[in-house]
């Protein structure tokens, strides 16, 4: 048996090496795993991110739909309110007006009833008063000289020639009564004048000192208590 042999330049001769097993049949099973566990990752990453989307959304549903009913709530509370109030409002009104004009009237009747009474009751006190007044100086007439001194003491002149004017009945009493007292006097008769009156004249001026002044005096205080006790009463 004869052996051929060749010689190659060995600058052209490479090493061959033989690819590993299955590197020419498709992936290996470990490169196949690999694979299907990224797919199930992003798989599962997705259906998660879906899922959250959709949770978050059914949320947000709920709660928006849950601040409405609440909001609505609370405005057609507020718009019913109103609209009750000034439908009672408008049914009111026309019913105020005739109660207010009544109070008014029954104002003014008890304020004018009030008013008359009390000019009633200042009458009958002054009647009552001069009715005193005219039996005490009839009864004590000397009294009168006391308020001829204190109407002579409150002339600036007073004392200088005056003439004192009284009534005729209390003149005519005093010169019985108290003759040493008036004898320094210039008494003079006066038939205008009532019972207790005293009407003083000199020659710089004159004094009034009747008893209708006095009196109607008093009863100015008397009136003037009669109002403010009806005012503190009201």
């Amino acid at each position: 048996m004869s052996h051929q042999y060749w010689k190659s330049d060995s600058d052209r001769v490479r090493l061959y090496h033989f690819p590993p097993l299955g590197s020419q049949g498709g992936d290996t099973p470990s490169q196949a795993s690999a694979a299907d566990y990224q797919k199930a990752v992003e798989q599962g990453y997705q259906e998660g991110m879906e899922q959250g989307r959709q949770a978050g959304y059914q949320e947000g549903m709920e709660l928006g739909r849950q601040e409405g009913l609440t909001q609505g709530m609370a405005e057609g509370h507020a718009r019913g309110e109103a609209q009750a109030h000034q439908e009672m409002e408008s049914r009111l009104v026309p019913m105020i007006a005739p109660i207010t004009a009544l109070q008014q009237l029954l104002r003014e009747g008890h304020e004018q009833q009030l008013k008359s009474q009390q000019e009633l009751i200042l009458e009958l006190v002054k009647r009552v008063a001069e009715q005193v007044v005219r039996c005490e100086l009839t009864l004590h007439p000397q009294q009168i000289l006391s308020l001829i001194e204190e109407t002579l003491a409150a002339m600036p002149d007073g004392r200088q020639n005056p003439v004192i004017h009284l009534e005729p009945g209390v003149l005519a009493t005093l010169n019985e009564v108290a003759a040493d007292k008036v004898a320094d006097w210039t008494l003079r008769a006066d038939a205008t004048l009532g019972i207790g009156d005293v009407r003083v004249v000199s020659e710089e001026c004159e004094a009034d000192a009747s008893t209708a002044s006095r009196l109607n005096a008093c009863m100015e205080q008397v009136a003037k208590h009669l109002v403010d006790d009806h005012g503190q009463g009201a």
